[in-house]
């Protein structure tokens, strides 16, 4: 093997390591997104209640 195979070996391996580590720290993301989801609603519920309102909309 030359030494220009080798560079592009591990170039290769190096852009899979950069590839995996975004697609990790996306997964986590999307775990905070929905846990912020969740969380959410549940203080829309929380607010709903305390105002009385049950799917009212207002009159026009």
């Amino acid at each position: 093997m030359d030494t220009s195979d080798i560079a592009t070996l591990a170039l290769g391996v190096a852009i899979l390591g950069f590839l995996w580590s975004i697609h990790r720290d996306m997964a986590g993301l999307h775990r905070d997104m929905a846990g912020l989801r969740e969380r959410m609603a549940r203080l829309e519920g929380l607010f709903e209640g305390f105002t009385g309102r049950r799917d009212q909309e207002p009159a026009q």
